[in-house]
């Protein structure tokens, strides 16, 4: 992406006094991916190439075509050298690629060398390129080029005397010079002002996909260098060059081919895939999910036992104009609820062979790296069909049943507490046997009849200042971001006391002021109020009742979940308009660090940006009273610990300066009832 390929918009005519340039008739495509997209088409191929697996038992899926969350500049520097690749099936069996090193640059970022022994200039590599798809090829394709760089004023031939272009202007002026050449083609933009200069020819050689070079800089999180401008990112995910746009929807194209292939290569062989038990979707666009919602798919994989479903949100839509124009068009993640709901619903829910079910979503949360990601764009679980019916109660919603999964896994996700009341209800009733949260989130409680809207203007500026503060206090920077802790966070073997002080949150011990009566009550819509309506072992009112402070409690009616399983669930924040103070921590003015504060100051103008009210910001708090209760009443540990050091040294680049804090881990666990049979 931040790179294209070469692709020329013109192409090279020729005519009796030579050879010029005119832009195609028709849209160019990158030959590869076209190349790619007929053969993903290859229906009949792919499913007679499928008809010969026999005795396959798992299957696996992984796409992903760029149009969900970008980082461009927004880089973890940590999380990068780590190499891993995205998990299919179980641990990663790839080994983590060698570093590039970068080139040495001098005053100029490339030198004008068409014989090849430095590398060919962009502008020699695109007319090159233009006169290969016009059928030039071996002698003639040298003459030909020359020929074509003499015919415009500007250009120089190779061995030419005068000043190179790539040493007379700027990468910015470059860029700045080839838009205002293509502007007039643009459907939204106007011609642009070049500062009274002419434009000059040499532009509309030059196509905006060139590799300029451009070093990014060095991404760690904290950045002591003052050149991190604008030109120094090659992708910029809040603009896009055309080249960029183009190869996201050729990407599109040849995905959906495939998908389309890939689904009717399962169904047209049903024998064939009768004997796979395990489905993993690691990595899938939302946008191809109508493909997966078809009986006959589900209906041809009958021994279908465990389904592992990862959705990457949109963030964007790429469409080609009738004009060959190509524009992105942002779109809000939380579009992506609905067909993962309709999926699960219709499609899912009401097959007795699917037991096992793993949903997640791939966008932001606290696994995501990023300044502009980790612990942000939390989308809501797909409990509901939309993420707006999760916070209206003047409304009761249906909410997702699953009447025969019988192990449930939820991750990277947000619920509101009373449709966590109500999707928890029906799951003790159900076949469900073990309920695992890994980093899902609880609103504040809504009020009855409550129908929050978005925040704007004033109202939605002070809610994000008011995120940001608490996020900060939460977080509460212990150690300066001094060189030796850097050196301590890339070397674990270093023990600086500072920074691994910093790892550690501040043991949540049990505050003797708080009496047994109240952290046995605990809030209404709170984590420890859900677990005590669903835990199948100890309740608080068993705990009040053998304390001799409470009533023997009604016995509940019979179940089948035997466990429960948290991993950092905690609590999240919204933009809109309802209550949400009681989850604020009570210091909420701790200032960010300066370097962090920087770096995000540096790329923020080049981020996307959300516009979705119903994303959610992870809150690191958690109060004191249900601190002890979770503690006390089912020996949960609250705050990350030293057991996963490496993500808390990620976070902590990503400016969490007090990673966990404020989530909690554990497991309820009650022993399976005795068998009859002798």
């Amino acid at each position: 992406m931040a790179n294209p390929p070469i692709k020329s918009d013109q192409e090279a005519i020729t005519s009796f006094w030579g050879i010029y340039r005119w832009p195609y008739k028709k849209y160019n495509r990158y030959a590869q991916l076209e190349g790619l997209e007929q053969t993903a088409d290859e229906t009949r191929t792919m499913a007679k190439a499928l008809r010969y697996i026999t005795s396959a038992k798992d299957l696996g899926l992984s796409i992903d075509g760029g149009l969900g969350w970008l980082a461009g500049p927004d880089l973890n520097q940590r999380f990068i050298d780590r190499g891993e690749k995205p998990t299919v099936f179980g641990a990663s069996r790839f080994v983590p690629e060698p570093k590039a090193k970068p080139p040495k640059t001098g005053k100029t970022s490339r030198a004008f060398d068409p014989t090849g022994s430095q590398g060919s200039s962009s502008m020699w590599a695109a007319s090159e390129r233009m006169l290969r798809e016009a059928g030039y090829e071996g002698e003639t394709l040298q003459a030909s080029l020359r020929v074509l760089l003499a015919t415009d004023d500007s250009t120089t031939t190779p061995g030419s005397t005068h000043l190179q272009f790539e040493n007379t202007y700027t990468p910015l002026t470059l860029e700045g010079f080839r838009r205002a050449a293509r502007a007039p083609r643009s459907l939204d933009n106007g011609p642009m002002n070049t500062n009274g200069e002419e434009t000059d020819p040499l532009v509309s050689i030059l196509s905006d996909d060139e590799d300029l070079d451009i070093q990014p800089a060095v991404a760690t999180g904290f950045s002591n260098s003052s050149k991190s401008k604008a030109e120094n990112y090659s992708l910029k995910p809040n603009d896009l060059t055309s080249a960029q746009r183009e190869m996201l929807l050729e990407i599109e194209w040849a995905q959906r081919a495939f998908m389309q292939s890939y689904a009717i290569a399962i169904i047209d062989n049903p024998l064939t895939f009768s004997n796979i038990e395990s489905l993993t979707i690691a990595r899938l666009p939302n946008r191809h999910l109508p493909i997966l919602r078809r009986e006959d798919f589900w209906d041809s994989l009958p021994q279908l036992k465990k389904l592992s479903l990862a959705i990457i949100p949109d963030w964007r839509e790429v469409v080609k104009l009738p004009t060959s124009w190509v524009q992105d068009i942002r779109i809000v993640p939380s579009q992506a609820v609905p067909g993962v709901y309709q999926l699960l619903n219709e499609q899912i829910s009401h097959r007795k062979n699917i037991t096992t079910l793993h949903f997640e979503w791939l966008c932001g949360g606290e696994y995501a790296p990023g300044l502009f990601s980790r612990n942000q764009h939390i989308l809501a679980a797909p409990l509901v069909s939309k993420s707006m019916e999760m916070v209206n109660r003047r409304h009761v919603p249906s909410v997702l049943m699953l009447p025969h999964v019988e192990n449930l896994s939820l991750k990277n996700c947000w619920v509101s507490p009373h449709i966590m009341s109500k999707f928890t209800l029906s799951l003790r009733k159900s076949s469900l046997k073990v309920l695992t949260l890994d980093s899902v989130s609880l609103t504040a409680p809504l009020a009855p009849n409550a129908q929050p809207q978005p925040l704007t203007g004033p109202a939605a500026n002070q809610q994000h200042a008011q995120q940001q503060a608490g996020q900060a206090a939460a977080n509460n920077l212990m150690v300066n971001l001094n060189f030796q802790g850097l050196m301590a966070a890339q070397n674990p073997q270093v023990q600086h006391p500072g920074i691994m002080a910093a790892i550690v949150p501040p043991a949540a011990a049990f505050n003797p002021q708080i009496t047994l009566e109240e952290w046995t009550e605990p809030r209404l819509g709170s984590w420890s109020h859900i677990i005590d309506h669903l835990t199948p072992g100890t309740t608080l009112a068993s705990i009040r009742h053998l304390r001799d402070i409470g009533p023997e409690p009604i016995e509940r009616e019979p179940t089948s979940l035997r466990k429960l399983e948290f991993k950092s669930c905690g609590y999240i924040r919204l933009s809109l308009d309802f209550d949400q103070t009681i989850l604020d921590p009570l210091d909420m003015h701790t200032p960010q660090n300066h370097a962090i504060a920087k770096r995000i100051n540096d790329i923020e103008s080049h981020m996307m940006k959300p516009m979705d009210s119903t994303l959610g910001v992870i809150i690191n708090h958690i109060a004191t009273i249900e601190v002890a209760t979770l503690e006390n009443a089912w020996n949960m540990d609250v705050g990350w610990s030293l057991s996963n050091p490496e993500l808390a040294l990620e976070a902590r680049l990503d400016g969490v300066s007090n990673p966990g804090r404020g989530r909690f881990n554990g497991v309820i666990q009650i022993a399976p009832a005795p068998s009859t049979n002798r």
